[in-house]
């Protein structure tokens, strides 16, 4: 994808505008969050278990089926959605804070979808062969941060300590960027159970060639499956999933929407909800099964997610994506090295399912 620091003249659909040199932001914010890993999970020989930085409670890591449409139009047979044809795939429903927090407070939500067995060169940085595909989904249609440098003025004020050598700092980041605090305490909800509402990329992504842009949402097929037995204890999102999913499978719809305005809707400004259609590409299919287990929390406490194990023809856009680009791997490494798991990708095979009820 094209990019371009200027911002000069009007905006091309699917095209990429930095503002400023994005790397020379890396080095510091990966700082913030290693030190505050540090903090949170003491090492030494009682380390404790270090958990992800961001949406590191977990209310369900779950098999699915990731179903690409019959009869797809030519124009939206692209990259992983090129043929109909089904997956095999690995759900994880969590909660965005930083720290955990009971279910019954409102919180980010989100929905990372890993997609197995996906032929084709990746993007990932380390590793272009991998099968993997992924896509990261939250509750909100739009980011709290317009770009990434504010972003990383809010986590210094909540991810260090307060000292007298920072207050006034703070105090001044605070104020500077309150619009930013109020957009994200708005986007943390209350939900009964995970499968309920739907979820949103709320940055955009190539859909095939460099002049085609789109955001990913999945919305529920219906909600009278539901179950939410537990009302009251702090998990009870995994209760409630746990419930639904020992009753019934739970099916959602893949969409995307694309960019048709590059001014009303733009690449690096994920704050601005864009407002065009949303076409439905494949069914996810969520099959009864047990999955509240030792292992397969414990599994799922170890999945990584990144938007860039993706084809070329799906290559992320936008700051936010640029800076994952260049963060992920090293904090879901510098996790992994703590809590001494080896970081390697899942495949799955003909029996993937033995364990569900696939109808």
């Amino acid at each position: 994808m094209s990019t371009s620091l200027s911002t000069a003249g009007p905006k091309v659909i699917g095209k990429e505008y930095p503002k400023y040199d994005e790397r020379e932001l890396v080095d510091e914010y990966l700082k913030l969050l290693q030190e505050q890993m540090l903090r949170t999970y003491s090492n030494g020989p009682k380390k404790k278990k270090q958990l992800r930085q961001i949406h590191p409670k977990m209310n369900g890591c779950v098999k699915a089926e990731f179903i690409i449409e019959p009869n797809l139009p030519g124009e939206l047979r692209v990259g992983l959605f090129k043929e109909s044809r089904s997956y095999y795939a690995w759900i994880r429903f969590s909660n965005g804070q930083t720290h955990s927090v009971p279910d019954y407070k409102k919180d980010f939500r989100g929905f990372a979808i890993k997609i197995m067995n996906v032929p084709g060169k990746k993007l990932d940085p380390t590793d272009p062969d991998i099968t993997c595909h992924d896509f990261i989904l939250m509750n909100t249609k739009n980011f709290a941060a317009s770009d990434v440098k504010k972003f990383m003025e809010v986590l210094f004020v909540v991810t260090t300590p307060w000292k007298l050598n920072n207050v006034f700092k703070k105090i001044k980041i605070v104020i500077d960027n309150w619009s930013v605090k109020k957009a994200g305490d708005k986007a943390k909800i209350n939900i009964m159970n995970p499968a309920e509402i739907p979820y949103f990329s709320t940055v955009p992504f190539r859909f095939g060639d460099e002049s085609r842009a789109v955001k990913y949402a999945v919305f529920p097929r219906s909600n009278d499956k539901l179950l939410t037995p537990d009302k009251t204890s702090e998990h009870l999102l995994r209760s409630n999933l746990a419930a639904t999913l020992k009753e019934d499978q739970l099916e959602f719809d893949f969409c995307i929407q694309f960019q048709t305005d590059a001014e009303k809707m733009p690449i690096e400004d994920p704050t601005v909800i864009w407002d065009s259609e949303f076409i439905k590409l494949a069914t996810i299919r969520i099959p009864t099964q047990i999955f509240d287990t030792p292992e397969r929390n414990e599994f799922g406490d170890n999945l990584t997610f990144n938007p860039w194990h993706c084809l070329q023809e799906h290559q992320p856009l936008g700051s936010f994506n640029r800076l994952r680009r260049m963060i992920y791997e090293e904090m879901y490494e510098f996790r992994l090295k703590h809590n001494d798991v080896t970081d390697s990708e899942p495949n799955a095979g003909p029996d993937f399912f033995n364990d569900t009820n696939l109808k």
